[in-house]
């Protein structure tokens, strides 16, 4: 009866019904971890991986080193990351679903890119081998298939922790290492399907991306260059034009006359975006009539930087609606608005840079000598070569954008060369400032046949820019030719002042010989001092020995060996004695 009542109280206290007993319990049901909330994740994918393979080995194609690269650092992101795959025996771990730490995403981006140069390393020694290996050929067609599949794993888990952008740029990834694998098993039609999906989906990129990460999509895209003309080689086809802005169709939508990027109607879909684009071009309009006239504000550069990021807003906000629309819609008036914005944003910067210079050069015509304190305090030689470089760079970024006309390049040219003749000035007046003057004035000579004088031309394509540079171009001449004289009679005092001192008497010269014996200098003059000459013997091997033998006394062997015995035996016979005396009792 104890046994049985025990037995019920321990089956009330777990909460299991006794024995006999009809009573339901109800099981808790196990509770599935929410993950917790985050933001969606932002990674730049084609650049990251472009930046590291440049800086790990694949600027010098070393596909070893960058494998090797790959390895180490999956290491440290398992360790960071307790993503372990057993200590002895191997034993595969789950990827986790949810996770809150952006560093997950480059697990399998790293084995990706290592099962990539995996199997490029094998190709590249396959290639440069002296016989074909078929096993290394299959190798690198397995690493290159696990490659495809970690992509894709890439793609899944960057399509449920991360941003449209990095969606898509998963996508390009994903299809890049789809077209590398099936080019290597000469599936070229498919190939050409993922190769093309890539190339379109950077093209994309392209258009919404700053100047760096422009310049590493555009080394991807050279990449797949020969791929994609490899494809259409074995496929039979033709190459394919690229398309461009040319083929973009006014549609009847409000189409501004002031909204033209060369020769092409700009439309913007976006109310929002379009009347914040119109308060930019209003605010540059007021800007630029304030420059030509007489009383300009008194911090004009200022103003420039105030419109600058008004117009860098406008511009991520068109790069957000790209994005956004995908690679897939047409976002060609969202291309031909970007360029028009970017196009007025980089005159803008160039037009700020040519106030700059051209109050440099208005400086630089009340400076007699550039070597004085308050000369260079007034005006310095650097700066105006610091103006230059930024106005090339404006130039260049100008020159990149789609739709070049022969006209537009032409005079690209020109503004280009009228900068870099002020730039050779500039550099001429920093050697004199250091006290080369031979090579300021080779420099300036260089430049006196070189200039040009520049006459009316039309406004061109350019018209916020022709005035200045035209300005500028009128000045050069007078200031070159100036600056020359100046520094062609430094150089002749130079020289003048060097040959007085040559001719004068030292001090030295000047004292009585007697002082001079008592003085010395020290320490003493470095001089020459003539080297030990080495003297080889040439006849000494052809000198024969003289013979000595009859000098030498001769060695009596029968006496010697009479005399050897003789003491043999005495010190035998002393040896017994001794012996026999000892082991005496």
């Amino acid at each position: 009866f104890f046994f049985l009542l025990s037995l019920h109280c321990l089956h009330l206290r777990s909460g299991v019904a006794p024995i006999g007993s009809n009573m339901e319990t109800e099981s808790p049901e196990p509770q599935e971890e929410q993950p917790s909330p985050h933001e969606p994740f932002s990674l730049k994918i084609l650049s990251t991986v472009q930046v590291h393979r440049s800086l790990n080995g694949l600027r010098h194609n070393d596909h070893l080193r960058y494998r090797q690269y790959c390895s180490r650092r999956l290491r440290r992101l398992y360790v960071a990351m307790r993503f372990k795959h057993g200590k002895k025996h191997f034993k595969q771990a789950t990827f986790p679903e949810n996770f809150d730490d952006p560093k997950w995403i480059f697990i399998p981006l790293v084995q990706t890119e290592r099962a990539w140069a995996f199997g490029v390393q094998l190709k590249a020694d396959n290639a440069a081998a002296a016989a074909f290996n078929a096993r290394w050929r299959h190798h690198s067609e397995r690493k290159f298939s696990k490659a495809c599949k970690y992509a894709e794993h890439l793609e899944s888990v960057c399509k449920a922790h991360c941003d449209q952008r990095t969606q898509l740029e998963a996508e390009a990834y994903a299809a890049f290492m789809a077209g590398v694998w099936l080019v290597e098993r000469e599936s070229w039609a498919e190939a050409k399907t993922k190769l093309a999906r890539c190339k379109k989906l950077c093209e994309h990129f392209i258009l919404a991306a700053d100047q760096a990460e422009a310049s590493a999509l555009r080394e991807h895209l050279q990449e797949l260059g020969p791929m994609l003309r490899e494809c259409r080689y074995n496929l039979g086809e033709a190459e394919e034009e690229e398309e461009g802005l040319s083929k973009v169709a006014a549609s009847g939508k409000d189409v501004r006359g002031d909204m033209t990027y060369r020769g092409h109607a700009v439309s913007i879909p976006s109310e929002k975006i379009r009347s914040k684009v119109m308060m930019c071009l209003e605010s540059a309009k007021a800007l630029q009539a304030d420059v030509d006239s007489e009383n300009r504000g008194p911090a004009p550069t200022e103003k420039y930087g105030e419109i600058s990021v008004d117009f860098g807003e406008a511009l991520k906000d068109i790069h957000g609606e790209m994005i956004a629309a995908g690679a897939d819609a047409d976002t060609a008036e969202w291309r031909t608005a970007e360029a028009f914005i970017r196009e007025v944003s980089l005159c803008l910067s160039a037009e700020r840079n040519l106030m700059l210079l051209r109050s440099h050069l208005t400086k630089l015509d009340d400076t007699e000598d550039v070597n004085t304190i308050d000369s260079r305090r007034n005006c310095r030689p650097e700066e105006g070569m610091r103006f230059c470089e930024l106005i090339k760079d404006d130039l260049a970024a100008l020159a990149e954008l789609p739709e070049s006309t022969p006209e537009l390049e032409d005079r690209l040219a020109t503004y280009k060369k009228a900068v870099l003749d002020y730039r050779c000035l500039y550099l001429a007046l920093c050697h004199t400032a250091l006290g080369k003057l031979l090579e300021a004035s080779a420099l300036l000579d260089m430049l006196t046949g070189r200039i040009e004088e520049a006459g009316d031309t039309d406004p061109g394509p350019l018209p916020r820019l022709e005035g200045l540079f035209q300005h500028i171009q009128q000045q050069l001449p007078s200031c070159v030719a100036r600056w020359r004289c100046r520094v062609l009679v430094l150089l002749a005092k130079s020289k003048k002042s060097k040959k007085n001192e040559a001719e004068e008497p030292s001090a030295e010269d000047t004292q009585p010989k007697a002082k001079q014996d008592l003085l010395a200098t020290f320490p003493p003059k470095f001089r020459d001092i003539p080297c030990k000459p080495l003297l080889f013997d040439l006849a000494f091997p052809c000198i024969e020995p003289p013979d000595l033998e009859a000098i030498l006394p001769k060695k009596q062997e029968g006496k010697g060996r009479q005399a050897v015995a003789a003491v043999a035996g005495a010190l035998g016979g002393l040896g017994s004695r001794l012996g026999g005396w000892m082991g005496r009792k």
